[in-house]
């Protein structure tokens, strides 16, 4: 037996192997999968989880086009807008903020930027590439606005900062990638941030394609203040305590990011953290408030800022460009009574974080508490105090709970952020709002959190475990699912359970599998063997949003195939196989 392998960015890898395969279940099919599963009972609590995934083998960095096709960009033109009145902005935000904890750190603009505007590159094979710059003077960070995207066949748009070259770009994980392939691309989109004033963006068009743009360029979010630094030069208020320099705090500190993301033409920022499950399966559930991301449309322009703490206490924090980043979310539950919305994070999340626990239990009046959050935008620092009755804003004692602080407070930006009980460092609550600041009067250093024991019947199921496929169980190669042969959509993958599949396929018969995928929701990897046999036969781990797997079972008798969806990085992402026998 011999096999051959080879993957690619498209998808494409054909892998040929001289194999012993059975006779077909059944005629070729196109099947729908739903994403049921039976659920365990929802526990009342759960205790936190750390992320014990063992690192991967590393792969080339993704690139933008230019950089794969070897094209040396000659000057770019610049589509560029008038300075922001910054005066005006910074006046604007210190009369906005009333009791509430969200922080303003960018605004939106209008940009008109047509193909015209841009350099063609034509190339050898046909297809053409288009690359412009949008700037807006004075950004420390830009967000553009992509509408009416419909990218033909083999099309692909990347952006990235345009001080940064293109393999640089992909390297430092600051490139964003959207293919004509990538499943759930809508027809709108918000970037993530990249840094600095310009923004650069490459268009890459087939050679059938049309001549044109399949995509508009209409806005463009200016941040003016650096989510990820410091407030106009200013760090959050003094009496803030430095969350490093409480070491048994280390592993929740982990689970609290810092949330971005566009309302009403404007970018805002919270804080969140991921939550555990019944399961402890690495579900990204990020819970966060309510009155910082409410809407479907909310959450699809999410980007979490994950680490940005000191490495030691009282050391200098990480720069921006250093900080693993997450890039959008779905929304899975929200409501306004106990301010709260939970979130299933998209976007890659980084190794090394940690899935907070939680209590849906009563937490007694004077529990020692901590909350953990980003004052100002700036590095996570921790809060002391005390569970208290009678908030003074956000609800009541049944749907909310106050804490006097004893030592620290919250700021704008720092919505959203935990409260915790000091003993078992179990959330409770998440922070709607509150009149607490270093230079608040004593009677005014208390905040109020929407109480976790309101919220956990909205989410009481989600939290039970995290969802599944009707395919729920097949972990391993013993326990390998049969299927005919079809398509099969909105599988799950997770990190902590593979997928695993078997067929059986007659001698002289070609057997395929394919997975199409977000790649940029989670690197996925795919494996086909014969029976149990640890080496596979053959494997395709490529990067782009397809893996595919083709063996012929060259022997006189028919021998079951087995294959392996499983995840490179990020602990889960959803899929579509189709499985053909010819």
């Amino acid at each position: 037996m011999s096999t051959s392998s080879a993957s690619s960015p498209s998808g494409a890898a054909r892998l040929f192997a001289a194999a012993v395969l059975l006779a077909l279940l059944a005629p070729a099919a196109v099947r729908a999968q739903t994403t049921a599963t039976a659920k365990p009972l929802p526990p009342r609590e759960v205790f936190g989880l750390a992320d014990d995934r063992p690192t991967p083998p590393a792969k080339p960095a993704p690139t933008a086009p230019s950089q794969r096709l070897g094209l040396a960009l000659r000057a770019v033109p610049q589509v560029a807008l008038a300075p922001v009145d910054l005066e005006a902005l910074r006046a604007a935000d210190k009369v906005r903020h009333d009791d509430g904890k969200v922080l303003r750190y960018g605004v939106g603009r209008a940009v008109r930027a047509a193909a015209q505007d841009g350099s063609w590159y034509r190339l050898a094979d046909g297809r053409r590439l288009w690359v412009l710059d949008v700037a807006s003077p004075g950004a420390l960070g830009l967000r553009l606005h992509l509408r009416d995207l419909r990218l033909p066949a083999g099309a692909e748009i990347a952006v990235y900062a345009a001080a940064d070259e293109p393999a640089a770009a992909g390297a430092a994980g600051r490139l964003a990638l959207y293919a004509a392939d990538q499943p759930g691309l809508g027809r709108e989109v918000w970037t993530p941030t990249v840094l600095g004033e310009r923004a650069r963006i490459e268009y890459l068009a087939p050679a059938a394609g049309s001549a044109g743009l399949p995509f508009a360029i209409d806005r463009v979010q200016h941040l003016y203040l650096d989510p990820i630094a410091r407030l106009f030069g200013k760090d959050a208020g003094s009496c803030n305590n430095d969350v490093s320099c409480y070491p048994e705090w280390a592993n929740v500190a982990k689970a609290v990011g810092g949330l971005g993301t566009v309302f009403d033409d404007s970018s805002l920022f919270c804080t969140g953290q991921l939550l555990n499950d019944g399961a402890g399966d690495h579900t990204p559930y990020f819970l966060t408030a309510n009155h910082c991301l409410s809407a479907p449309a909310d959450a699809s322009t999410a980007e979490v800022f994950w680490l940005y703490q000191t490495a030691s206490c009282g050391g200098a924090p990480p720069s921006l460009a250093t900080v693993p980043r997450s890039a959008e979310a779905t929304l899975l539950a929200t409501g306004v009574p106990s301010d709260f919305t939970l979130l299933m994070v998209e976007g890659t999340v980084p190794r090394n974080l940690f899935w907070a626990g939680w209590t849906a239990g009563a937490v007694p009046t004077g529990t020692h508490s901590a909350g953990i959050h980003h004052p100002s935008g700036d590095y996570k620092r921790i809060s002391f105090g005390d569970r208290a009755q009678n908030p003074v804003c956000g609800g009541n004692n049944n749907n909310h709970v106050r804490v006097n602080w004893t030592n620290g407070v919250t700021e704008p930006g720092s919505s959203g952020s935990g409260i915790f009980r000091a003993d078992t460092q179990q959330l409770y609550g998440q922070l709607h709002c509150g009149p607490s600041a270093c230079d608040a009067a004593a009677s005014d250093r208390n905040d109020a959190y929407g109480a976790f024991a309101a919220t956990y019947p909205n989410i009481s199921g989600l939290l039970a475990a995290g969802s599944d496929d009707t395919f729920a169980g097949n972990i391993s190669c013993a326990a390998a699912r049969g299927v005919p042969p079809g398509v099969y959509n909105n599988l799950v993958a997770k990190s902590a359970a593979p997928d695993w599949f078997r067929l059986k396929v007659d001698p002289g018969r070609t057997f395929t599998v394919s997975v199409n995928f977000n790649n940029s929701w989670g690197d996925l990897d795919l494996a086909v063997y014969l029976g149990c046999n640890p080496q596979p036969l053959a494997t395709s781990a490529g990067s782009g949003n397809t893996e595919s797997v083709t063996v012929i079972n060259a022997g006189s008798t028919p021998v079951f195939f087995r294959w392996q969806v499983y995840l490179h990085d990020d602990t889960r992402n959803t899929y579509t196989m189709t499985v053909a026998v010819n």
